[in-house]
């Protein structure tokens, strides 16, 4: 019997820790209206009391046609909360002084709307995937 018990609280004990661990992902995407800003972040998965957050450094790299003295890049901090009622994400990008909300849709990757100070409704999309997924999905993977 005591070596039931031992077993249980082992076991209990184990999930409440491995939940709590964070564990490395990335997201890459489009912002903006033409999709011209490319989004890049590492994120850490954490999952506590049920709860799924995602967090980590963000780089946008403009990618349109009007980059004239080559990419802007702006960096800031990504934090996503995974809503079990929307069956979506809701989150913060924080950067340079301006805080922008999210909230996109899920399917095969988010899909929503992001406001900012300077801008209302942009158009944003980016997928989550474990740290190295995305590299092995890529065409030139291996080579």
């Amino acid at each position: 019997m005591r070596a039931l018990w031992s077993a249980i609280w082992m076991c209990a004990g184990m999930s409440v820790g491995a939940s709590a661990l964070a564990q490395p992902y990335s997201a890459s995407g489009q912002v903006g209206y033409l999709q011209e800003w490319e989004l890049k972040a590492s994120l850490a998965k954490t999952v506590t009391g049920g709860k799924v957050e995602y967090s980590g450094p963000l780089t946008l790299r403009h990618v349109g046609l009007c980059s004239a003295d080559g990419a802007e890049e702006k960096s800031g901090e990504l934090t996503l909360r995974v809503s079990r009622w929307t069956a979506g994400i809701e989150g913060t990008l924080a950067m340079d002084g301006d805080s922008c909300r999210i909230v996109a849709s899920a399917s095969r990757s988010y899909s929503g709307l992001m406001s900012c100070r300077n801008g209302q409704g942009v158009p944003i999309s980016f997928s989550i995937d474990p740290t190295g997924a995305a590299e092995a999905r890529r065409p030139d993977a291996g080579k």
